[in-house]
């Protein structure tokens, strides 16, 4: 998957241990907390975000140990921190205008961190992430019965992730260089999408009718304007013209001749709305250009579809995942990473402390290699025996910093 993929990583028995240097590991590190810091910079992890709201855009989880038959549910960082300790999550990445649900209809328990919520929060969307699959292929990630671990790209539109393999591209890789990507079945439910033409999209399109012509010039026009056409006869005269006919009794009728009052009305048509038949691009995936929603048109009538779609957040400049993280990495503080903050803190240390501080790491490190060697190259090492390992070294500890009972 992309920068913020949801699910970890995991090793294949078997798998031969790749060394790395020290280097490359403070590098890997670095960079995984710098995608950590962009996707959680700007969530709380002490406080439910529930009183905000649906916030426009946070990182969510779902929780598997609390599931229910009463649906789908979201929870906040905070939440699944502290009213989900050690249960088995799963990380959602980031959703759109969402409402934490924790403690509500859906789950046996209540919200440990805010009383009183909503018993469902009605304005929530939810998509098979919130189940543990994804893509058109409904599996996990990492999928455990597959050995190839492929990229997975995140739609902005549904927000659900796809195998690049399972997006029906021409080739066998997405295009370098694009900011964004639409689903190939979230074209073709906003195919209008494909009349902003080439320009939009990191790969050309392929028409399907070099005849076809759809213009893609932004318009000028207010769609809302309504062109007015009048037949010859009631351009000249707006009364209904009457003829006097007689039956065979000798009664007048009145013949009205409603063509003479016929009015036609024709709404003007917005150019990227020509979506229908003659549309020039097959439906496919798009991967989007830098900036491209800036570019969608906003006269009346698009504005009108992009509601009655409910895709109006394609116009808020707020919305995109990577606007998101650029802000949480732009206001997250100063400390640096851990690595920094490692060297900062020893920076500050006298000579003999920072001595002492070296010895005792090079003295956990020898333990460290020495008690994992047990372990052998294909066992699991669990949570609980790094756990246990940190354990004996506090008691060993302990016990050399007991003095003697005399001194002789």
């Amino acid at each position: 998957m992309t920068s913020g993929e949801p699910g970890t990583s995991q090793f294949t028995e078997g798998e031969e241990e790749v060394p790395i240097s020290l280097n490359e590991y403070i590098e890997a590190e670095t960079q995984l907390e710098e995608d950590a810091r962009a996707v959680l910079g700007s969530s709380d992890a002490q406080n439910c975000s529930y009183a905000k709201g649906y916030v426009k855009r946070q990182a969510l989880y779902t929780c598997v140990t609390c599931s229910t038959e009463k649906g789908e549910a979201g929870i906040c960082l905070a939440c699944s921190l502290n009213c989900h300790d050690g249960h088995d999550l799963y990380e959602l990445y980031t959703k759109r205008n969402f409402r934490c649900d924790c403690g509500n209809s859906k789950f046996e328990t209540k919200c440990k961190l805010l009383a009183g919520k909503e018993v469902v929060n009605t304005d929530n969307k939810y998509n098979q992430n919130f189940t543990g699959v994804y893509c058109v292929c409904h599996r996990p990630y990492p999928d455990p019965e597959s050995e190839d671990d492929r990229e997975m790209i995140q739609c902005c539109v549904c927000e659900d992730w796809f195998h690049d393999n399972h997006l029906e591209l021409d080739s066998d890789q997405a295009p370098a260089d694009y900011e964004e990507m639409i689903c190939v079945t979230c074209v073709r439910q906003h195919a209008f999408l494909l009349n902003y033409g080439s320009s939009f999209v990191a790969e050309k399109l392929s028409p399907t009718d070099e005849k076809l012509e759809v213009s893609v010039t932004k318009p000028e026009h207010d769609c809302k304007n309504v062109k007015q056409e009048t037949s010859d006869d009631a351009a000249t005269d707006t009364k209904p013209k009457v003829n006097s006919i007689s039956d065979d009794t000798g009664t007048s009728l009145h013949d009205v001749n409603s063509q003479s009052i016929k009015q036609e009305r024709e709404v003007k048509l917005c150019p990227y709305l020509k979506t229908h038949k003659g549309s020039m691009y097959t439906p496919r995936t798009l991967f989007m250009v830098a900036e491209w929603r800036t570019k969608l048109c906003t006269c009346s009538q698009c504005v009108q579809l992009y509601r009655e779609k409910d895709i109006e957040f394609l116009l808020d400049p707020e919305d995109p995942n990577h606007v998101y993280e650029e802000a949480n990495v732009e206001n997250a503080d100063g400390d640096g990473t851990s690595y920094e903050q490692g060297m900062s803190a020893l920076s500050s240390l006298d000579r003999v402390q920072q001595v002492e501080l070296i010895a005792g790491y090079n003295d956990m490190k020898e333990n460290l290699v020495e008690y994992l060697r047990k372990f052998g190259s294909n066992k699991v090492i669990r949570a609980q025996d790094i756990q246990e390992f940190f354990t004996d070294l506090k008691n060993k500890r302990r016990k050399l910093s007991v003095p003697p009972s005399s001194c002789s």
